[in-house]
């Protein structure tokens, strides 16, 4: 339930930052603050398609050791 909630947040974060980078883009100005807010919409679309990709029955699991990934895997072998 709550990765259901956190791509509820994340997603109107996104939403709600567009609308602010659109409506911070005036082109007769040459003001570039709209790129810091295009950066961030960025940068959360990419958390949201990494939380996506890693957060199901299966999640991800970092396990830089290498003995204790041979003992897992063995053991499901087995």
């Amino acid at each position: 339930m709550s990765a259901e909630i956190r791509h509820r947040v994340t997603l109107t974060l996104i939403l709600f930052l567009s609308f602010i980078a659109f409506a911070s883009y005036h082109p007769g100005t040459g003001s570039t603050a709209w790129l810091q807010w295009v950066t961030l919409v960025i940068m959360l679309a990419f958390a949201y398609v990494f939380d996506k990709a890693f957060t199901n029955s299966s999640m991800f699991v970092f396990d830089p050791d290498a003995d204790n990934w041979r003992r897992k895997t063995e053991a499901v072998a087995q």
